[in-house]
């Protein structure tokens, strides 16, 4: 297979979006999709390597492995170590025992399933998880299980329909990822597992194999690949977080990538594309990959997750720096020494570096308690990111029950159960309003009050949900609220700007029906999770550090929402005045635990605190 200057050039297109977008610029807004660029490049180049070593007699899968392993385990297990490491030294023991847990699963190249099970709604935010972007090379690494093994099989069974094959297979692909986007709102399955990716692999493996027609006019394949290079920029420029994605929104990048290794031999983009410094960055780029995220995660953890352009430039930098000794210095004498050496062993050794790579987790991960010692009142708080895994938590939301997530189901007879003897109140809309359920109960022990609430569910007429909410939102709206009589409904919810049109219609609709409605604000937020922020705060001696992290944005939107929900006649409630009042803000839930447990969410405690504001309705009829 000849080398061509101009995919080396192309990877520097691809990964640099991804540092700047990482790293705060937000101008990229589809900056992420580098990703998708990057494995229409390893679908090509993959295949165009095991068709050559087919076609010439010599393929073997253990060579194959063997390749593999020389290129990706050196660099990867390194960057693990000293992420480990760094974690060992800075993180608190909950937050640790996470980092382990992934790291173990990106040496096993199993870490997009592992994020894609364990990224719940009351998991990190992703900028708080260092090892998030192996989730890419899980996906890559079991296409490269699955695909030589197809290429074996139907050259030696079916040669002439490789290309219907393969054409076949990514079509099929193409098509589960759009069902899981739009009919099944399964977005993150899409995302992280490789069925819903193998497309984009697939398009460059079609190119590799001659399937895209044959162009011998040097200006059509200068159009081509030009089309193919606006089609990555376009991306671009015009894909956001919030796309309908991978499908179909990463056809951009993903077809222009194919135009551009398909057409770009010899056209104008290859010119432009052979330039030294992009051929430089992608000589560099699956280092830089690998360093700049835990770069800028450990940045983010220590000064803050909103990035100055100042910090930008520095983990910028960071990356570049730590990528450039890690080709130098790992790649590059890895490949020079086991290219061509004998498979076997080779592919034993990276076995039993994989082995290592998994012990050493096991031990951060069991360890994660002594690395570092601590004042009891510091472990007591930094614990709480493990809140949702505690008995306090299960009862303060009814997960899986009465509060579901993608992939949960209401249970509709158990959570919405009438009493003929008590007033009856439904508590209802996203985990926002969740968080208050138990505490309602508690602070009115005559009242009957249900829940009917979901992840990311804001309990809104005509509001964009995920397929978990329309399950049983719309129907309680439309229907159940229709035919039964209920007294009072407390709706609660993270209130996003844009949307005080819905609120008002909502809320007008239901006091319209006779419901006293009560209208719970926005809660206090921070700028990462509470309890590390407070865990750091008190090992630093440093008070105000919860304060500088606190998101005066949700104070604003409290403040535009309260009169457009009196308007209407409903009761607003301020959970912001209640938590901070006269702008001096609890810390503190009163069992000397933090008042949220992530980056808002209330504790069970803190929720007693703030639902002390809530007002008794009336009854209705009285």
């Amino acid at each position: 297979m000849r080398y061509r200057n101009d995919i080396d050039g192309l990877r520097a297109v691809a990964v640099i979006p991804i540092v700047l977008y990482h790293a705060g610029v937000s101008r990229i807004s589809g900056g992420f999709i580098g990703v998708d660029v990057f494995f229409v490049i390893s679908g090509y180049l993959i295949t165009s390597i095991m068709i050559a070593d087919m076609e010439a007699g010599r393929f073997s899968i253990l060579d194959f492995y063997r390749r593999r392993t020389v290129r990706i385990f050196p660099a990867l297990f390194t960057m693990l170590i000293v992420v480990l490491a760094v974690g060992m030294a800075t993180l608190f023991p909950g937050d640790l025992r996470s980092l382990a847990a992934s790291a173990a699963a990106a040496a096993g190249f199993v870490s997009n399933i592992w994020f894609e099970l364990t990224t719940g709604y009351f998991g990190q935010a992703a900028e708080t998880k260092p090892l998030l972007h192996t989730w890419s090379l899980g996906v890559e690494e079991q296409f490269y299980l699955v695909h030589p093994l197809l290429l074996v099989l139907v050259r030696r069974f079916a040669p002439a329909r490789l290309k219907l094959v393969l054409g076949l297979t990514a079509l099929a692909s193409f098509v589960l990822g759009l069902v899981l986007v739009l009919p099944l709102h399964l977005a993150t399955d899409a995302f992280y597992a490789l069925p819903g990716r193998i497309w984009e692999l697939g398009l460059g493996a079609l190119v590799a194999v001659g399937a895209a027609p044959r162009v011998t006019s040097g200006r059509a394949r200068d159009a081509l690949a030009l089309a193919g290079l606006g089609l990555i920029g376009l991306g671009y420029a015009v894909i956001r977080p919030d796309s309908l994605f991978p499908v179909p929104w990463a056809l951009l990048p993903a077809l222009g990538t194919a135009l551009l290794v398909a057409y770009g031999a010899g056209a104008v983009t290859e010119r432009l594309l052979s330039a030294t410094p992009l051929r430089w960055v992608g000589a560099i780029s699956y280092s830089l990959y690998l360093w700049h995220w835990p770069i800028i995660t450990f940045w983010r953890l220590r000064h803050d997750m909103e990035l100055t352009p100042s910090d930008t430039a520095i983990v910028v930098a960071l990356s570049f720096a730590a990528a450039t000794a890690s080709h130098v210095l790992i790649e590059k004498p890895f490949l020079r020494r086991f290219r061509q050496g004998r498979s076997g062993p080779i592919v034993a050794v990276g076995a039993g570096g994989l082995v290592a790579m998994l012990g050493l987790a096991f031990v951060a991960h069991q360890g994660a308690a002594t690395w570092r010692t601590y004042p009891p009142e510091v472990r007591k708080v930094a614990a709480y990111v493990d809140y949702p895994s505690t008995a306090d938590h299960r009862a303060q939301f009814l997960d899986g029950t009465c509060f579901v997530s993608l992939g949960e189901v209401y249970q509709r007879d158990a959570c919405l159960r009438l009493s003929t003897t008590k007033p009856n109140m439904l508590v209802f809309g996203d985990s926002h309003a969740a968080q208050y359920w138990k505490a309602i109960t508690e602070r009115f022990p005559t009242w009957n009050v249900m829940q009917a609430t979901g992840a990311a569910c804001r309990g809104l007429w005509n509001v964009r949900a995920e397929s978990h909410c329309l399950g049983f939102m719309p129907w309680i709206l439309d229907e159940w609220l229709v035919e039964n009589r209920i007294d009072a409904i407390v709706l609660a919810g993270r209130w996003l700007g844009g949307e005080d049109g819905l609120v008002k219609d909502t809320v007008s609709r239901l006091v319209a029906r006779g419901i006293h409605v009560t209208v719970i604000g926005p809660v206090v937020e921070y700028d990462g999770e509470m309890p590390a922020i407070l865990a750091d705060a008190m090992m630093r001696g440093d008070p105000e550090l919860a304060a500088r992290k606190r998101l005066t944005e949700r104070r604003a939107r409290d403040r535009t929402m309260a009169p457009i929900v009196a308007a209407t006649g409903a009761t607003w409630v301020s959970a912001w005045d209640a938590e901070c009042p006269d702008d001096h803000c609890r810390l503190f839930d009163g069992d000397d635990g933090p008042m949220h447990f992530d980056y808002g969410h209330v504790t069970l405690s803190g929720a007693r605190i703030l639902m002390k504001a809530l007002p008794e309705p009336p009854v209705r009829g009285k």
